[in-house]
């Protein structure tokens, strides 16, 4: 991944030949002949940066996208070299003329240091360097609506202190957190009733009727307790005994006789609302002050690369990259190694971006506990020596895997009902962290997109007779400097108050069309074989046919650090067959490293949704429609 930076903001080839960071953002096409346009700068080289955060609404349709200048690249260079590594092999492999992709783009947008959190441990007096980092992930904890169970009229024997005395109309309810998706999982919940703070209640009355209350808080007990399901998953539960209040309500907190069923709720919503103390009464209460804080641990992998570079090969490169264009971009386009390292580094570049995507722990012994039985780096000059242990970076899907943010569709068609109120979930879990959300961005594959965009023509034709224009924007694209990145469609959700951004990336076409057909032959003609022997390759494909609903701005990709080295052939001081030649073609090989790692600190943000067929339904009046 990474090329030679020095500290003054200059990259290497790995020869020690250095080249001034330049500011290549003009390019108007994607084919190599085409990278640096006729009288251009030969600032294109430089690689675009699209940002996705709080301020652009989480929405990559509303993204920054900017080109380097050599100035910022010089300032990325002095203070965060192996930042500036990543960047400028990137710039290597657009100057070689690699198509950029609007997903890996996106991804190295994200790099970040964490060298500052890399630690080291002494174990029988070596120093070794952990092989993951810790960091705290913080959440907002949600304690406002609560769920009632079952209810029954509050005597003295529920005393929540001694000085309690009940009232004829005091009521105990049993509550709990209820079953919301963005509820936190939270113990001794009686903590949140204070005395003197009210509560209101939507319920039933006995006659079936829709009821809304309000009580004043008399006290709270806990009453953690086993699911009464079965399970022996214990239960947040709390007795809260309450006050009826209101226009009809009598000043002793008695209940008339005609009205008692309104406030002896057995089921129902209960809410917290503000309390009533005046200046010149005793109360001394805190508010719950529980922080949703935990330790996330993110693994380090090294990722290696080679590149094989001769005199002229880096002549050619440090031409382009001083600004001058055409006539050295054509010679590099010509040159066999330049081919080569094309064809390398556009492989590397797509086996990390689904490393970063799909990688899973390397055994069960990847844990804090146990990484000393992970595979061991030894000195090779002393296997008792050890240096480091081995781990894999988690991917973005595992750590959304272990989060329980994947749902598994079985196979079964996409069904716009419930992909509705994934979005609303999804709406509201972000909006709990202070941002402003407007657009969904879910990305998959062309083939689902138009399948998407043919419900949507229907749906809001059937739902509301509208046209498709009224309330979609269709064949969008994210461009920069001619470049496109992404294309997408994006859709009003009237029901949810959101709009949803389709994207359709190559990423996703390349999986599905791997198992979709039939097998290749040597001659380039296809089998009549499927290429799942004894099985559906239309079934199979469901598999991997997926929607990411990723929110960009909680992605980020950490770079613990960055190594560079050359290796320089022939030696002829002792090499033989050139002890009697003047001179050589010398070949430079160039090693590189890059210790990195996937960062995601919410997983409520995000949701994958996957195991999908390749037909979206709806209902509307009881009638299925398919697509």
């Amino acid at each position: 991944m990474p090329n030679q930076v020095s500290n003054s903001g200059q990259f290497s080839s790995g020869s020690g030949t250095s080249y001034a960071a330049q500011d290549l953002s003009g390019v108007s096409a994607s084919g190599a002949s085409q990278l640096i346009p006729a009288g251009g700068s030969g600032y294109e080289a430089l690689p675009r940066i699209v940002k996705v955060d709080s301020s652009t609404g989480c929405t990559l349709t509303k993204a920054h996208i900017k080109g380097l200048t050599p100035a910022e690249f010089e300032a990325l260079g002095n203070k965060e070299t192996d930042l500036a590594r990543v960047i400028a092999s990137a710039a290597e492999a657009k100057t070689l003329g690699i198509e950029e992709r609007g997903l890996t783009t996106l991804l190295t947008s994200s790099v970040q240091n964490i060298k500052p959190l890399i630690n080291k441990q002494n174990i029988a007096e070596q120093s070794i360097i952990l092989p993951y980092i810790q960091r705290r992930q913080r959440s907002v904890i949600n304690a406002n609506y609560f769920a009632i169970e079952a209810g029954q009229s509050a005597t003295g024997a529920d005393a929540y202190d001694p000085s309690y005395t009940n009232s004829s109309g005091d009521w105990k309810a049993t509550v709990n957190l209820g079953g919301s998706d963005w509820v936190t999982p939270i113990e001794n919940i009686e903590r949140y009733f204070l005395p003197a703070g009210y509560v209101i209640i939507n319920h039933w009355d006995s006659a079936g009727n829709s009821k809304e209350v309000q009580f004043m808080i008399v006290g709270a007990t806990n009453a953690d307790a086993a699911d009464s399901g079965g399970s022996s998953v214990k239960v947040a539960k709390a007795d809260v005994i309450l006050r009826p209040v209101g226009k009809d309500i009598n000043s002793d907190g008695s209940v008339p006789t005609g009205i008692a069923s309104d406030y002896q709720p057995t089921a129902g919503i209960l809410q917290t609302v503000a309390n009533n103390v005046n200046d010149y009464e005793a109360w001394c209460r805190n508010q719950p002050t529980d922080l949703s804080v935990r330790l996330l641990v993110n693994w380090l992998q090294t990722t290696r690369e080679s590149r094989e570079v001769n005199d002229s090969y880096k002549e050619t490169l440090n031409n382009i990259m001083s600004g001058k264009v055409n006539p050295y971009l054509s010679s590099m386009v010509h040159q066999p190694l330049a081919e080569q390292n094309k064809i390398a580094a556009k492989v590397s570049q797509d086996q990390w971006t689904r490393a970063v995507w799909y990688n899973q722990a390397l055994n069960n012994k990847q844990k804090p506990e146990t990484y000393m039985e992970l595979p061991a780096v030894t000195d090779p000059e002393d296997t008792n020596c050890t240096l480091e242990y081995k781990s894999n970076a988690l991917g973005i899907k595992t750590l959304l895997n272990e989060g329980g943010r994947v749902a598994d569709k079985g196979g079964n068609a996409l069904d716009l009902d419930s992909l509705f109120s994934d979005l609303y979930f999804l709406k509201r879990n972000r909006e709990q962290d202070g941002d402003t959300i407007s657009t969904i961005d879910v990305m998959t594959d062309r083939l689902t997109s138009v399948k998407i965009f043919e419900a949507f023509n229907a749906y809001y034709k059937l739902r509301y007779g509208w046209e498709v224009q009224r309330n979609a924007q269709i064949n969008q694209k994210i461009e920069h400097n001619g470049i496109v990145l992404f294309n997408y469609n994006v859709y009003d959700i009237p029901d949810v108050g959101v709009q949803l951004a389709v994207f359709h990336d190559p990423m996703f076409d390349d999986l599905l069309n791997v198992g979709t057909g039939k097998k290749y032959l040597l001659d380039g003609n296809k089998s009549a074989d499927n290429v799942f022997s004894g099985s559906d390759a239309s079934s199979f494909t469901s598999t991997h046919r997926m929607l990411w609903l990723v929110d960009w701005s909680d992605v980020k990709i950490g770079i613990a650090g960055t190594n560079s080295v050359t290796r320089d052939q022939p030696h002829p001081e002792i090499d033989r067959l050139y002890s009697c030649r003047m001179d050589s073609v010398k070949r430079t090989f160039n090693l590189r490293s890059t210790k990195w790692t996937t960062m995601m600190d919410r997983p409520h943000r995000h949701l994958i949704i996957e195991n999908i067929s390749d037909s979206v339904e709806f209902t509307l009046g009881g009638t299925k429609h398919s697509f």
